[in-house]
């Protein structure tokens, strides 16, 4: 059969999961191919592609993409007698299943679908019941059985051809992605990690992990097959959890069979003393670890993070003692929270100082927790349509248009505020609170925070060619303009 991905958003780091299905498709002997809603031409790849299954991977915050191009995809398939099956997997109709209503879907996958997709693909083919499918689904029900996929050193390696030729500056940055990883044991209320754990109670290890071997022979083959290779991205939640026997193979392996610089998620209480050490020894050269909040009562009583100050400070002192840059994420808005919050959070991370800051507000999605909290308190109406990106404005009613004018000014200068000399930082706290038409000026504080991002996080990902620079740029203002 052919099958047709779907993802939304081109950029820097590889869909994986769409791209780990499509391997997984392709040694099932199916024909695979790739579409991004937002380089456009959706509909002239189904013209000319002819897929029998179009499977979209969706997020909450990009689901309004899908939803315009299949409503095209309908109503071109109606004028042209054409029969396409559709089915989106992903974080939103994992959580939100009442999409394959909404759309009018033949089927969505909650969760893992490394087994669930080639075992529809089967059904379609020979018949059956797709319902009977661990993890796939026909309506707003959700799945009838669910499994969670435990041998991932049996996956295939990620298909990437497709997403190198569609976005070719990926493949010239040098920044490749890899997956260690699935699954989380924290319980963040603005997460979907937490709603994953109470949807696959008892049906195996939430927290799976692939063999270091298998992981070096991934990277290996990218690096022989995909050059020139720079810089390695690790996308899992938390790439180490503590100093155990696999990370420590992990650094023996890497420095001798890879030595490319590398870049990972780690949490303040996963970064210990010899956590630091040991990824500062394989070739670490930063690190994202979340700030979120500067209250202890916001972090640890709304967010759930379970992090003290004293955690968080000691944390980025540690990534400074190794020379790990870190890159810490901070948000505002947070229901049940007021703008002082916001303005304690912002001094927060001056004090740490983090290499590359970020300030965002907060978007509570569906099937999480927060969702729960802020409909619950009256701050958010459940029909609301999530943002489409990180630094939209607040969707709660909790706050005038005023405050979220001046939330969305920090997170506009934040960067600016929190690397400024003591001198500059009155006048920046005036132009936050300032109600004069700024919009331009505060703007420039975000390339601030690219520049941070670029040079202290990713500095071997920039493009090297102009052109390639150029197309980066371009689908940056695509997706955050």
């Amino acid at each position: 059969m052919k099958v047709l991905f779907v993802t939304s958003t081109p950029f820097l780091s590889e869909p994986l999961g769409a791209m780990v299905l499509a391997a997984i498709c392709r040694r099932a002997g199916h024909d695979t191919r790739l579409a991004i809603l937002r380089s456009g031409g959706f509909l002239d790849t189904v013209r000319s592609y002819q897929p029998d299954v179009i499977a979209y991977s969706a997020m909450s915050t990009e689901l309004r993409f899908f939803r315009d191009a299949d409503a095209e995809l309908r109503k071109w398939m109606e004028k042209n007698g054409k029969r396409i099956v559709r089915i989106m997997g992903g974080p939103h109709p994992t959580y939100w299943p009442a999409v394959a209503e909404e759309l009018n879907l033949d089927a969505i996958c909650q969760g893992d679908g490394d087994l669930a997709l080639p075992e529809y693909l089967k059904c379609i083919e020979s018949g059956g019941d797709p319902n009977a499918i661990p993890n796939m689904a026909t309506s707003g029900k959700g799945a009838r059985n669910k499994h969670l996929f435990e041998d991932l050193d049996s996956l295939p390696f990620a298909h990437r051809e497709d997403y190198y030729k569609l976005v070719p500056y990926c493949r010239e940055s040098g920044l490749r992605s890899f997956i260690a990883s699935r699954g989380c044991p924290y319980d963040c209320t603005y997460c979907y990690n937490h709603a994953f754990k109470e949807m696959f109670q008892g049906c195996g290890p939430i927290l799976r992990r692939c063999s270091v071997q298998r992981l070096i022979a991934e990277i290996e083959y990218v690096v022989r097959t995909y050059p020139p290779v720079r810089l390695i991205r690790f996308g899992d939640d938390t790439f180490s959890h503590k100093a155990d026997a696999w990370l420590e193979e992990f650094v023996r392996q890497y420095k001798t069979r890879i030595g490319i610089p590398f870049y990972c998620l780690m949490r303040s209480n996963t970064l210990t003393d010899d956590t630091a050490r040991l990824l500062s020894e394989a070739g670490c050269q930063a690190v994202g670890m979340s700030l979120e909040a500067g209250s202890d009562a916001i972090r640890n009583g709304i967010l759930k993070r379970n992090l003290p100050e004293e955690t968080v400070i000691r944390s980025f002192e540690l990534a400074k003692r190794y020379k790990l840059n870190a890159f810490a994420n901070s948000m505002l808005a947070i229901p049940g929270t007021t703008l002082a919050d916001d303005f304690e959070t912002l001094d927060f991370a001056r004090r740490i100082r983090p290499a590359a800051p970020y300030f965002g507000v907060c978007c509570p999605y569906p099937g999480t927790q927060m969702w729960r909290m802020a409909v619950d308190a009256g701050h958010l109406d459940p029909q609301t349509q999530v943002g489409t990106h990180y630094l939209d404005r607040s969707v709660l009613k909790s706050y005038t248009q005023r405050e979220k004018e001046t939330q969305s000014r920090i997170c506009n200068l934040g960067v600016l505020y929190v690397h400024a000399p003591r001198w500059l930082t009155p006048a920046l706290l005036l132009l936050m609170r300032t109600r004069l038409p700024l919009t331009r000026l505060t703007r420039l504080g975000l390339f601030y925070a690219d520049y941070r991002l670029a040079t202290r996080i990713f500095p071997q990902a920039i493009p090297r060619t102009p052109a390639s620079l150029l197309r980066l740029v371009r689908d940056t203002f695509r997706t955050f303009g």
